[in-house]
């Protein structure tokens, strides 16, 4: 799944079950086929406008990376 990063944001608080990730980096992306899915992000950090690929799914919950 690729796309492009909508929106980001960087949690610092977070609920008691992701405590123990905080800060990570929740985004919103915009899917080739026009969707948009809610999810967190692998390594560096991205930005809005960033191209993005699905690196794995974890939970139920995908997780992007930047495409070089």
């Amino acid at each position: 799944m690729m796309g492009t990063v909508y929106t980001e944001t960087v949690v610092h608080l977070a609920p008691e079950a992701f405590a123990k990730d905080v800060p990570y980096q929740v985004v919103i992306v915009s899917l080739e086929d026009g969707s948009r899915v809610t999810g967190r992000v692998r390594g560096e950090r991205i930005k809005i406008d960033d191209r993005v690929e699905q690196a794995e799914m974890h939970d139920g919950v995908p997780f992007f990376r930047k495409l070089a």
